[in-house]
């Protein structure tokens, strides 16, 4: 007897971001405007703070990129750089 597997192709498989999504959507149906509005407000509030993150993100790989890095076997080497470089 032969068994027989049948898959969804890969391009149709949803990924659990859109399942997410999808699962939102419909519950926004069951919210009163009140809701929705709270709703509204902290969907603000995480883009913003996404879009800061972003922000901060890129500033520090752009220093990273752009500046030379020391590296100190221990903290008490770094410490001696520290107090040379201030005398």
């Amino acid at each position: 007897m032969e068994t027989m597997i049948i898959q969804k192709p890969i391009e149709q498989v949803e990924n659990p971001e859109s399942l997410k999504v999808e699962v939102i959507k419909e519950a926004l149906k069951e919210l009163s405007p009140p809701l929705i509005d709270s709703l509204h407000e902290y969907v603000n509030f995480l883009l913003e703070k996404e879009k800061k993150h972003r922000a901060f993100v890129e500033r520090v790989l752009n220093i990273k990129a752009n500046s030379d890095t020391i590296t100190f076997d221990s903290v008490e080497e770094a410490m001696e750089a520290i107090r040379n470089w201030s005398e």
